[in-house]
């Protein structure tokens, strides 16, 4: 049985107290959802309803001048509604604007396809890639007037594609294929009589051909020593650094990081990587190990979550797989007095870079530093030769050694 918005919101606001909100975030919630509820009683409607909630959005922006602050609270308070009322929990940020596709059946439908990427257990980052690609594509089947599903062609999915010729090569394939997908999934579930999906082709090649970012020792050194591990929040950053600095983790992998990965007996990290879904062992250094000891002994908010590093302010959650922490290393980067280039990626994954070209340098094999960094294959970490300069020469071969026989062979 469906519950009623009033009783909706009150478990609402009992759950954002428990995961720490303040007072005053609450009484403002409570205060739009009051105002919400009444609309909808106006309207003899009692359970909540996306769409009336996006008629009174509109009318609460339109009957003042709305600050964008204030209406980006509108549009949260909305949205956590809508996800608690699908999925029993309140989400830690909301993305997608309540207003952005008017078509009812294609919101319908757009929430459907989302429900499907929760079920198929894809990442919250996956999912969020995905249903922004095929948002831009329904806005231009609305902004085409294609609004009839049994009436979409081959045409329409051409000149679509043709709207794509401003992207780079790799954008283009990314959203190309979010709607591929999405439209495969169209045909399977009997929405569409035809599967459209073929006629959106596939950008064929890799785009990732620029020379990975580089820090010397010393830059590292410099790096750390600017965090301050007096200030709980740098503690934090102190120990998620040296994660990635010192064992080459990915960052998505730090902030996954559970208390049950660290194997303090066997001076162990073990996980299952998120890019992967590869298990991976490492050794927890003497540095690392004090670090995530100094945070979750001083440091870490006193809450029951199983992951290590948490969000500072509530709700205590884990923190976000959106959140690349590039910002939390261009603060001690300035700090640092280090450099900041814009033809220069500085962000987490350029640390690990770092340590694969470091490695490299001191003669480690390229399989040994393929396992450290938890690669599937060797050719991905190959890319770390092009770096190494004098690896590159110990690999060539002298013109002048080599024989030609008649035939033109070597």
């Amino acid at each position: 049985m469906k519950k009623k918005l009033e009783e909706l919101t009150d478990e609402v606001l009992n759950e954002l107290e428990d995961s720490g909100y303040s007072k005053l975030t609450r009484d403002n919630f409570r205060y739009f959802w009051n105002g919400m509820i009444r609309y909808f009683e106006s309207q003899n409607i009692y359970e909540f309803n996306p769409e009336i909630a996006s008629e009174y959005f509109e009318i609460r922006c339109s009957k003042t001048e709305s600050k964008k602050r204030s209406k980006s609270f509108i549009k949260r308070a909305i949205l956590i509604l809508d996800h608690y009322n699908k999925y029993g929990e309140i989400p830690l940020r909301c993305y997608i604007p309540v207003t952005k596709l008017n078509n009812l059946q294609y919101i319908e439908i757009l929430n459907g396809y989302g429900k499907h990427l929760i079920d198929g257990e894809y990442s919250l980052r996956t999912i969020e890639g995905y249903l922004s690609n095929v948002t831009g594509f329904m806005q231009f089947l609305e902004g085409n007037e294609y609004l009839c599903i049994d009436k979409w062609s081959i045409e329409i999915m051409f000149k679509y594609i043709e709207t794509l010729s401003e992207f780079k090569k790799a954008t283009i394939k990314h959203k190309t294929g979010s709607v591929r997908l999405f439209l495969r999934y169209l045909y399977l579930e009997n929405i569409t009589k035809e599967d459209l999906s073929q006629y959106i082709g596939t950008v064929r090649g890799t785009f990732h051909q620029k020379l990975p970012s580089f820090w010397s020792k010393n830059e590292v050194n410099q790096l750390l020593a600017a965090i301050d591990q007096n200030n709980p929040n740098e503690k934090r950053d102190y120990a998620m650094i040296l994660l990635v600095a010192r064992l080459g983790l990915r960052s998505s992998d730090v902030k996954k990081l559970k208390l049950e990965n660290l194997h303090w007996k066997e001076n162990q990290i073990v996980i299952v990587q998120s890019k992967t879904g590869e298990p991976l062992t490492l050794p927890l250094l003497r540095d690392v190990g004090w670090a995530i000891i100094d945070y979750v002994q001083n440091a870490r908010p006193k809450v029951d979550n199983p992951h290590v590093f948490l969000r500072h302010l509530p709700p205590y959650t884990e923190l976000s797989e959106r959140n690349h922490l590039y910002k939390t290393i261009e603060k001690y980067m300035i700090r640092a007095k280090l450099p900041i280039s814009a033809k220069k990626r500085n962000g987490m994954h350029s640390l690990r870079h770092s340590l694969a070209t470091t490695l490299m340098k001191e003669n480690i094999p390229l399989s040994n530093i393929s396992d450290i960094l938890g690669h599937t294959s060797v050719d991905s970490t190959s890319i770390y030769l092009n770096v190494d300069i004098n690896r590159l020469r110990y690999c060539a071969l002298e013109v002048n050694n080599l024989e030609v026989s008649q035939d033109g062979k070597f």
